[in-house]
């Protein structure tokens, strides 16, 4: 890592964290998102700016809010954009200060040969340092900004509404609980957090295709990823609203695409997950049980 610019050091020592977290190898990693595992040693080595799109795609493999990685991934993006860059302020001469000594002559002191002046190092150190300087400021300011988030977020006790769950021993609340669950969206609701897979498959396309679950909230929703433009997800349940998300923007087929949230009813519950692509051919459908 020897010559990264320290920006993409600090942001690539989270990406490796975030990757260990989520027990990903780098053959791994690469299939479940949309980089390859080249792209990923050099992001993970601090090298190269990863985009965002794959920042985001491993926040997700590893359950991760962004605003966080989000503000470091903006720092370094900023650098390599040359819009973080700090001017180095003009130097001027101190006035002479007084001695109390008048009229006393002092002979020039000549300088030795060899010994040159101020050199373009040491401005390089001083625009280099004031760099360092604002970064570090940056940076404490988002942490602190976002541990003050996290802290009201548990000491701010939340209101209680129909279908809302109760908090578990750690104190973390979600904001459904099963069939209040249904139609809202995974993250607004905080099911998202440490969810369990159900089902993980490559569909013949290519795609990556899971269902995810979360005991606190007692419901599901199904994700994608590598879609094509006009792929259709849908999750469903007999006697219960087919949940479903289609493929509409070309910044999705980069991403995970995921459905609304299905709450599961008591009791085994069989679930139907379907991704329909733009091609004539039959959808590819997946079964499992819920219980």
């Amino acid at each position: 890592m020897s010559g990264a610019r320290p920006e993409f050091v600090l942001l690539a020592t989270e990406l490796r964290a975030l990757r260990e977290r989520a027990a990903l190898s780098i053959t791994e990693l690469a299939g479940k998102s949309a980089y390859s595992r080249s792209s990923w040693h050099r992001y993970l080595g601090g090298t190269v700016l990863p985009p965002w799109l794959a920042v985001r795609a491993l926040c997700q493999l590893a359950d991760e809010p962004t605003p966080r990685i989000r503000a470091l991934w903006e720092l370094a993006e900023a650098a390599a954009s040359g819009r973080g860059a700090v001017r180095e302020a003009p130097v001027t001469a101190a006035p002479a200060e007084p001695t109390g000594l008048a009229d006393t002559a002092v002979a020039p002191v000549r300088q030795p040969a060899g010994v040159a002046g101020p050199t373009p190092r040491r401005h390089e150190r001083a625009r280099w340092s004031a760099r360092a300087l604002v970064f570090t400021c940056v940076l404490a300011l988002c942490v602190a900004l976002a541990l003050t988030a996290v802290w009201q977020r548990v000491r701010t006790p939340e209101a209680a509404a129909p279908g809302a769950a109760t908090p578990s021993a750690s104190g973390f609340h979600v904001g459904c609980v099963a069939a209040a669950c249904t139609g809202h969206d995974p993250g607004v609701t905080r099911c998202g957090v440490e969810p369990q897979t159900l089902l993980h498959r490559l569909t013949p396309s290519g795609a990556g295709l899971e269902v995810r679950y979360n005991p606190l909230c007692r419901a599901v929703w199904a994700r994608v990823w590598n879609t094509r433009l006009g792929d259709t997800l849908t999750l469903s349940e007999p006697g219960q609203p087919t949940q479903s998300i289609a493929v509409h923007d070309t910044h999705q087929v980069n991403a995970f695409v995921y459905t609304p949230l299905l709450g599961l009813r008591p009791g085994r519950t069989p679930l139907t997950a379907c991704l329909a692509e733009t091609s004539h051919t039959p959808a590819t459908c997946y079964r499992l049980t819920a219980h």
